[in-house]
């Protein structure tokens, strides 16, 4: 009897380091105060890259902020308490293309480990907070409010993530919400498994247990939009026939692998165009997050003959971080004199390489456009489509268009504002592997007028949530409405 407690005794002992192990196993490796303390010089260097750093938060201020938040780093911190120092002083930039993110594989191993948060959220301009699709059969119907997110309020949940978001306008700050809810979970509760919803029209809350990583993998891929599918390929554009006398021309992103394989499609499209007769022509840049502004003088160029410029100006900062990026990206650079600068989206390696280390280079001549004459010009209306997802060069594209007025923008104000920070690069913290993209130029677009200022449409179109979740494209419908209005307005002139 004896014989037989002690090693029962033995075997609770055994498991019990047995269990200890492997739930110290699972815990996430803390990261020492020494790396960390080269990872915030590393980052240091990285911001200076910026062309203005302190625009919406005064030098002092500033870096008083971030010597505080660097004083906190004094003892060993998860990757995720770490993560959230660095994007905190990153977003005190206020700019949309600088920002930070967890290291390269530390949000998959998560999903590997603990699931996926199964729906795709959507966030309206006045912060309500709605489900927009589910990745799995049952659970929360789509187009249902949520009131309370693990026991505290929307409003709450958005103040506890706000300081770690990089951004310019409030409206696309939602946006980047929306594409990273699973992230700003972990961001605001430290994990995003069993996270328990309160629905605005329910009384009890409802408990959402994650997908398994692979279901997931299964269902994006399934389930991939067209416009998702033409980027991967390279090809970002698309054009149809609607109605009688209106075409649709879809640009999803200002970026194409292949010049020549753009151009030959603006070529056959407004080929086709002037063979469909088509008489009203709506761009839609909606969901377009940007590219190359180069890009967009090949189409303005069917549909404008005068001249016009795509970006009224840009100043590029010379730095260390800048410079040390090119050569990580292309080692050849230390041994050839001369370089070439890029026509697709102008950046002046000369300058960069060579100039004095905390000079500008400032340009404007490069985006002026002189008329070209283009085969198979479009000469009838035109009218382009925003939203607060049109962001970077598709917002600039927005500008020009309104600036030298060629057709009526219906819609939302951009995302993007008229005067913004670009052409970011992107780092790696060297210790935490924590990223950083950090702009390099500050551009102004046409028409500018004032810090933190989008687009703003002629004709104001904003879907509620039962439009947003009805599968039908009520934007695009109300303006075929538009078009027929102003058709028959035409129309009725002797």
């Amino acid at each position: 009897m004896k014989i037989g407690f002690l090693k029962l005794l033995l075997l609770f002992f055994s498991l019990s380091i047995f269990l200890a192990t492997d739930l110290t196993s699972q815990e996430e490796k803390l990261i020492s105060p020494k790396k960390m303390e080269k990872d915030f010089k590393s980052l240091v260097e990285i911001i200076d890259a910026h062309p203005d750093p302190y625009a919406h938060t005064p030098e002092k201020a500033f870096k008083a902020k971030m010597d505080s938040v660097r004083s906190t780093c004094d003892k060993p911190l998860t990757e995720l308490e770490f993560y959230k120092k660095v994007a905190f002083v990153v977003a005190m930039i206020k700019d949309g293309h600088s920002s930070a993110n967890f290291s390269e594989f530390w949000l998959k191993k998560k999903r590997k480990e603990f699931g996926v948060f199964p729906y795709e959220m959507h966030l309206t301009n006045d912060d309500k907070l709605y489900v927009l699709k589910s990745y799995q059969d049952g659970g929360i119907k789509k187009g249902a409010r949520i009131a309370e997110i693990n026991g505290i309020s929307v409003s709450e949940f958005l103040a506890t993530i706000d300081p770690y978001i990089s951004y310019e306008l409030k409206q696309f700050r939602n946006t980047i919400i929306d594409d990273n809810f699973e992230k700003y979970l972990y961001v605001a509760f430290g994990h995003s498994t069993n996270t328990e919803f309160k629905l605005s029209a329910g009384k009890e809350p409802v408990v959402i247990e994650n997908m398994p990583f692979k279901e997931m993998k299964k269902f994006t891929k399934d389930n991939r939009e067209e416009r998702e599918i033409k980027i991967s390929k390279g090809e970002p554009y698309d054009y149809e026939k609607i109605s009688e006398g209106v075409g649709v021309l879809k640009i999803y992103a200002f970026q194409t692998s292949d010049m020549g394989d753009y151009r030959r499609f603006l070529t056959r499209t407004f080929k086709k165009i002037n063979k469909d007769s088509i008489h009203s022509l709506v761009i839609d840049i909606r969901g377009n997050y940007g590219g190359w502004p180069k890009i967009a003088s090949n189409l303005f160029h069917y549909i404008s003959k005068t001249h016009f410029k795509t970006m009224a100006q840009s100043s590029t900062k010379v730095s260390y971080a800048y410079r040390n990026n090119f050569y990580k990206r292309i080692p050849q650079l230390r041994y050839v004199k001369q370089y070439i600068p890029t026509q697709r989206h102008f950046v002046d390696i000369n300058g960069v390489m060579k100039n004095r280390i905390g000079s500008f280079i400032d340009e404007a001549t490069f985006f002026n456009e002189e008329p070209v004459e283009e085969d198979f010009e479009f000469s009838g209306d035109c009218y382009l489509l925003t939203n607060r997802d049109s962001y970077s060069a598709a917002s600039s594209f927005a500008s020009t268009f309104q600036c030298y007025d060629m057709g009526i923008i219906i819609g939302e104000e951009t995302g993007g504002t008229k005067i913004f920070r670009a052409n970011a690069i992107y780092e790696a913290l060297p210790k935490t592997g924590v990223r950083v993209a950090m702009s390099t130029t500050k551009l102004w677009t046409a028409c500018f007028n004032e810090e933190m200022e989008g687009v703003k449409p002629r004709v104001e179109y904003i879907p509620n949530i039962f439009e947003i979740t009805s599968g039908m494209d009520t934007h695009l419908l109300f303006v075929q409405k538009l078009i027929k209005q102003i058709q028959a307005e035409k129309n009725k002139k002797p």
